[in-house]
């Protein structure tokens, strides 16, 4: 290829180009300054929004001519460079064939030092990984940089190494933990290779446990002071129970000593010749014959005497009293029925 190879211009040649388009700029320039200075300054009013979108649809209407003639000298300019540029792609394409035949025989004989360079990387996973290779696959350490001819094969190799070790010492650290959820922070840590993430993971679970821990406690708690309240009110109840039973028991008691004490009254006062105390009742006095009279100590005349049955309620002390008072009147007493 030491031929030079050029392309040559037979017509129009380098200098017969077109250097400039001569034009009608003045003129059309003044034309178009005297309509737009027809616009300047004006200020629609709503009354005149009709007026000012016929004058945008004129101004509009001036523009697009003028484009229009500009896109067609553009493309009057073009025409010729367009059938040169397409004839030229016939030429050009046969050299891009050729191009692309190489560049696959490069690029696979790059491919070819890139597959090599990767197994010696391989072998340099192989020999560091030890039990880590379920763990630890080759894909996990390994970057499609490393391949780059620019990057050297003992620098990847070394990060290789680097990479591996930091994963054994940080699985090391893991195992070393004084925690109930190592085995959660090593999951953590095998999924993304973080150490911050296993320890966060870590901590999480810690603090999840404390919170369920406080939940239950605070649970417990709060059952036994409402278990404590219930006692409370059962003993309170019971208490009051037990106190009701001990005022009804005291008042039966009372009742019983009472009646006891009548019994007793009234065993005394049947002893003693008086009938037991009875429920009150009006007095029955009734009048009856005249009782038979004494044997007269005298010849003065008796006043008439009466006999009236009654009963009298009264403490022994009562009675008795009421028994001397008829004994010194003189009254005459017995037993009831006699």
């Amino acid at each position: 290829m030491d031929e030079k190879m050029e392309i040559r211009l037979v017509n129009p040649t380098e200098d017969g180009f077109l250097q400039k388009i001569d034009w009608n700029k003045a003129e059309l320039e003044a034309n178009v300054r005297s309509i737009v200075e027809a616009y300047q300054g004006l200020v629609y009013t709503e009354d005149m929004v009709s007026d000012a979108k016929n004058d945008r649809a004129a101004l509009r209407k001036l523009l697009n001519e003028i484009e229009d003639r500009r896109k067609l000298v553009k493309k009057k300019c073009m025409e010729p460079y367009e059938v040169f540029e397409n004839d030229l792609k016939d030429v050009t394409v046969l050299i891009k064939e050729q191009i692309s035949i190489i560049d696959g025989q490069v690029k696979e004989y790059e491919n070819g030092v890139k597959e090599e360079k990767k197994a010696r990387l391989q072998d340099v996973y192989a020999e560091t990984i030890g039990e880590l290779a379920e763990v630890l696959p080759f894909e996990r350490v390994f970057e499609t940089q490393y391949l780059n001819v620019s990057f050297k094969e003992s620098k990847a190799a070394t990060e290789i190494q680097e990479k591996i070790q930091r994963v054994k010492s940080d699985l090391a650290a893991i195992d070393a933990l004084d925690s109930k959820y190592k085995l959660n922070a090593k999951d953590v840590y095998v999924r993304t290779l973080d150490m911050s993430q296993a320890m966060a993971e870590n901590a999480r679970l810690i603090k999840f446990e404390e919170q369920m821990e406080a939940d239950r406690k605070r649970k417990a708690e709060e059952e036994e002071r409402r278990r404590a309240e219930a006692e409370a009110r059962a003993k309170e109840a019971e208490e009051r129970r037990r106190q009701e039973a001990e005022k009804n028991a005291a008042e039966r008691a009372e009742r019983e000593k009472a009646l006891a004490e009548q019994q007793a009254q009234e065993e005394r006062a049947s002893e003693s010749g008086y009938n037991a105390p009875v429920p009150d009742k009006t007095a029955d006095v009734q009048s009856e014959e005249p009782a038979e009279k004494p044997a007269e100590k005298e010849a003065l005349p008796e006043e008439k005497k009466y006999k009236a049955t009654f009963y009298a309620i009264g403490t022994l002390q009562q009675l008795k009293d009421l028994q001397e008072y008829m004994k010194e009147h003189n009254i005459q007493f017995g037993k009831a029925g006699k």
